[in-house]
């Protein structure tokens, strides 16, 4: 997939250089990646579209052939639909945001917690029945006790399939030391997936990073009530990438204008 990422790729293509039948590649690929072949070769795509974006490619129209796709339209559906915005806005949002430091985003973005994915800047009060009758969870560190903890932003979110696409279905943004809260999920089966960054590390380095080495990352399935634990670790070739910008989804919202209040009219 990878050394062929800008042609037309089919899934027998795939299951050959595996020397498998199709229908074996395809069960033996989503047991190893928790995702089917089509959804890591889409994010794939998209975490190499993001990577020329920050890098200073000039055209979408470029950046769109480059990654397989014939049609405009269709790329930039399909990369507002997996990143979570177009990529003329991802573009100018890593133009003004991409030197900043992610803790700093975090902090004045005001986050505290648990956060609605509709509006990741807003957090969820206390008062919240979602999160009362919540699951909760600790992250730890590939040791014990790791020291790298202590100065690290946790993302952990919840979401109907192994692979961070989409928004999610709850999600929070917290220190990487502290409890995390999240909505419960459906009856459906659900995976948590947490990605801790240093809150040092540049917004633009943390998207341009294809091997990982800035993040951590962990996932289980997720509880119908109680709690979870997750441990860390660094992130495998298995791993689907992560094209979900949520340091950029935080940037966005904070530019976002507050809504102008209106009056109440008489009677």
């Amino acid at each position: 997939m990878r050394d062929h990422l800008g042609e037309t790729q089919c899934l027998t293509d795939h299951a050959e250089a595996g020397l498998f039948s199709p229908f074996h590649f395809h069960r033996v690929f989503r047991s190893v990646t928790a995702v089917t072949p089509g959804r890591f070769l889409a994010a794939l795509r998209m975490a190499e579209a993001q990577r020329m974006m920050i890098r200073g490619s000039p055209r979408v129209t470029d950046v769109c052939t480059a990654v397989g796709y014939a049609s405009l339209g269709t790329f930039t559906t399909q990369f507002t639909r997996l990143v979570g915005m177009s990529p003329s806005r991802f573009k100018a949002l890593v133009d003004r945001h991409g030197d900043r430091g992610i803790g700093e985003l975090v902090d004045a973005c005001g986050l505290t917690g648990p956060t609605d994915p509709a509006d990741l800047t807003g957090a969820t009060g206390p008062t919240d029945p979602g999160l009362a009758a919540g699951i909760t969870g600790r992250v730890v560190g590939a040791a014990p006790a790791d020291a790298a903890l202590r100065d690290a932003v946790l993302f952990t979110g919840l979401f109907p399939h192994g692979v961070p696409q989409d928004l999610p279905v709850a999600c929070a943004v917290t220190p990487a030391t502290a409890t995390v809260r999240l909505r419960p999920p459906a009856d459906a089966e659900h995976h948590v997936l947490a990605v801790c960054f240093d809150r040092a590390t540049r917004v633009a380095d943390a998207l341009d990073d294809p091997a990982g080495a800035r993040r951590s990352v962990a996932t289980t399935r997720a509880p119908t009530h109680g709690s979870f634990r997750l441990r860390l670790r660094a992130p495998a070739p298995s791993d689907p990438p992560i094209v979900l910008a949520l340091p950029l989804l935080l940037a966005r919202d904070a530019e976002a204008p507050a809504p102008t209040a209106v009056a109440a009219k008489p009677g």
